[in-house]
């Protein structure tokens, strides 16, 4: 019998056995740990999360934006006539008043203009008052002429009268009281027309005088336009502000029209947002505002009040005018860049949270709420309503005092449990 032969054969089937459940045990626990593993929530480290808090207040809807600090008041300076800059007197960024010479300019042509307006104007006032000497004169003449016919009338009668008596007695024939009579009658009819020639002559007199008065009115207005343009050659500023533009250069020479300098109060502003044209549909007239300055001493937020809303679109934005009603900060200035919001309406008692990464206003969106006892996270779906800063309103979904987490966990959405990992102290 052959030993090492049967011992052979007999060691094969144990060696395999062995090798079998070996191979068995290894993947029982291969399974199990995959179980394991897809029952096991996924952790995440709470330090790597954003995790807001649902809170309930009024809810303040701002639409915000910006722009610059305009001046209120601004005064443009032109020239009527053609002239050359022969001085410049202040620049841009001065302070000035309205009687502040800015810019003096030169022209010839308008000394000469003004000294013959003034000439002409003389000549028409020496030549209206001899006008006035010679009315005075024809009517002392003709005031004179009536009181010798009145004089000649009042004699007339006397005679008249006298005669009445004596022609009774036969002293005066009546042929020659007829005559005294007679000549009482013409001397009345002399008396009335010659008043009637004085109220003519006075009459005709307040007509020349009141066209001598137009064509003097007209020379004193020409001389007061000449004299205006020569005034304007020393170009003030107008207004109490600041110089902001300056767009000539000494001996420049100017044509009718060109604009010199812009000059713009300092210390009464306005302000001009700029918005988007989808939340401008949302503002209307006297809406209360805020405008920031960013001045270092203080908040530099100033109240204001929408009191313009520009028509046009640019670029998808809208220009809104505000009217700043409360104290300026000391930086405040023309053309400083400012930013600020519109309080289109307040949502009282809302539910709001930090603005969640990729939600937008008036949609639904999933988001996982944190149990704080127990670390995890459960996917929920949450209605979202109006938009304002950094804060969204909740519809529904959430309650107060709930924690959300607001990072981007779209990549998880399909879990039902996260794990939050909290640090450790």
């Amino acid at each position: 019998m052959d030993i090492d032969s049967t011992l052979k054969r007999s060691t094969k089937p144990s060696q395999r056995k062995k090798l079998i459940f070996g191979t068995l045990l290894i993947s029982i626990a291969l399974i199990i740990w995959l179980i394991y593993s897809w029952l096991a929530p996924t952790t995440l480290a709470a330090n790597q999360l954003q995790i807001a808090t649902v809170t309930q207040a009024d809810f303040v809807i701002k639409i915000r934006g910006f722009g610059r600090l305009k001046s209120k008041y601004q005064r443009y300076l032109t020239n009527t006539d053609s002239a050359m800059v022969e001085a410049i007197h202040v620049y841009p960024g001065t302070r000035v008043n309205k009687d502040t010479v800015i810019l003096t300019l030169v022209n010839p042509l308008q000394a000469q203009r003004l000294s013959v307006a003034r000439l002409e104007l003389a000549r028409q006032k020496a030549s209206a008052n001899e006008q006035i000497i010679n009315q005075k004169s024809q009517l002392l003449e003709r005031q004179a002429s009536l009181t010798i016919l009145k004089s000649e009338l009042e004699s007339a009668q006397l005679r008249a009268q006298a005669e009445s008596k004596l022609i009774e007695q036969g002293i005066v024939s009546s042929l020659d009281y007829k005559r005294s009579l007679l000549t009482v009658k013409q001397l009345e009819q002399r008396v009335d027309i010659e008043k009637q020639r004085l109220v003519q002559l006075a009459d005709m007199h307040h007509q020349r005088s009141k066209i001598q008065q137009e064509l003097l009115s007209q020379f004193e207005l020409n001389y007061q336009v000449q004299q205006q343009a020569f005034d304007d050659l020393q170009v003030t500023a107008g207004i109490d502000g600041m110089l902001q533009e300056l767009n000539v250069e000494l001996g420049q020479n100017l044509t009718p029209g060109t604009r010199l300098a812009i000059v713009g109060s300092d210390t009464a502003l306005k302000a001009e947002l700029s918005v988007q044209q989808s939340d401008a549909e949302k503002i209307a007239l006297n809406m209360p505002a805020r405008v920031n300055t960013f001045s270092t001493g203080n908040s530099g937020e100033v109240i204001a009040t929408v009191t313009r809303i520009d028509p046009i679109v640019s670029d998808g934005r809208v220009m809104i005018e505000l009217d700043l009603t409360g104290s300026l900060p000391a930086n405040a200035r023309p053309d400083l860049s400012i930013e600020g919001y519109v309080i289109s309406h307040v949502i009282p008692n809302a539910l709001t949270v930090n603005l969640p990464t990729k939600v937008q206003a008036d949609t639904d969106a999933t988001l996982f709420k944190l149990n704080p006892t127990t670390h995890l996270a459960h996917p929920t779906q949450i209605e979202f309503g109006t938009l304002s800063d950094n804060k969204i309103q909740l519809l529904s979904g959430a309650k107060v005092g709930e924690q959300l987490i607001i990072s981007d966990l779209s990549k998880w959405q399909h879990l039902a449990t996260i794990k939050i990992e909290q640090e450790s102290l």
